[in-house]
């Protein structure tokens, strides 16, 4: 059975395949997620337009 975490967990130790050890684990909304020990995936072209499009409606957001 899967375990359940509250929303203020940030990290659990759990197994990774790819280290074949313990490891941290990042926890969001309550889901595990990817190692801590490995780098970032690296960011598609659709997420780095998503990102700039955000930078640019930071430094000038619409009125409506």
């Amino acid at each position: 059975m899967a375990e359940h975490y509250t929303r203020s967990t940030e990290s659990a130790t759990r197994w990774c395949n790819r280290c074949g050890k313990r490891t941290q684990h990042i926890v969001s909304g309550g889901r595990i997620g990817r190692c801590l020990e490995h780098e970032a995936p690296e960011l598609s072209a659709a997420q780095l337009k998503r990102r700039a499009k955000q930078e640019r409606e930071l430094k000038n957001p619409r009125l409506f």
